[in-house]
């Protein structure tokens, strides 16, 4: 089951008690591990800032591993949330395609998304499912949201033949490549306002004059 949709149905699942108690402990180990690290969080740190007990955390989650992923569940259902909400249908080629760099730059370059990021790299291997969760939240979803588009556009006439999945990951890969990496690796802030829109103005000019209509 996709995690996303696990985590919105063990919420559902649970009296408003136990949802507030959960949530309670998601949120505070949330920030911890985003904070020290999957290495640099016990159950007996979470323990301490919540205020529970250990015999709780377990029955809720199992281990630190299944609050780990329970955690991760939470950020991606908090990341996505914007790029799900984008209609780009209707919109000419250069509106749509600037929405959806700003809307994606705003979530993948966020400081809480370049944490969850690093730690996802680092614990991929030990969480297979909360990795593709993650994948799944926000490039997958943009990717998709954005191919949509190009379909919709070729099928109106607005731009040349082609394959729009390849041309979604072509166009915001651009986007985030550098400004991306040099984040993760902590030797760059965010980039500032100017130095965003010249990069999205300057993707933009490109595909707008590579799909054009012949």
């Amino acid at each position: 089951m996709n995690l996303i949709k696990q985590y919105t149905c063990t919420m559902e699942s649970s009296t408003p008690r136990q949802a507030a108690k959960r949530q309670n402990i998601i949120d505070v180990a949330t920030e911890m591990f985003l904070t020290n690290g999957y290495s640099g969080v016990s159950v007996d740190g979470i323990v301490t800032n919540t205020g529970g007990s250990k015999r709780t955390i377990y029955s809720y989650f199992g281990d630190k591993e299944g609050l780990f992923s329970a955690t991760i569940e939470h950020l991606c259902a908090e990341h996505v949330s914007p790029l799900m909400h984008m209609d780009l249908k209707q919109e000419p080629l250069h509106k749509a395609l600037s929405v959806i760099a700003n809307v994606f730059l705003d979530v993948v370059l966020s400081p809480r998304t370049i944490a969850l990021h690093r730690i996802i790299v680092a614990e991929a291997l030990r969480a297979p499912e909360a990795a593709k969760s993650f994948f799944d939240a926000a490039p997958a979803t943009a990717y998709k949201c954005l191919a949509e588009y190009f379909t919709w556009a070729e099928e109106n006439g607005l731009i040349r033949p082609g394959d729009a999945n390849a041309r979604a990951k072509i166009f915001l890969d651009a986007l985030t490549g550098d400004l991306q990496l040099r984040c993760l690796l902590g030797f760059a802030k965010p980039p500032s306002k100017l130095e965003r829109d010249h990069l999205i103005a300057e993707a933009i000019s490109v595909f707008v004059i590579g799909l054009s209509p012949v």
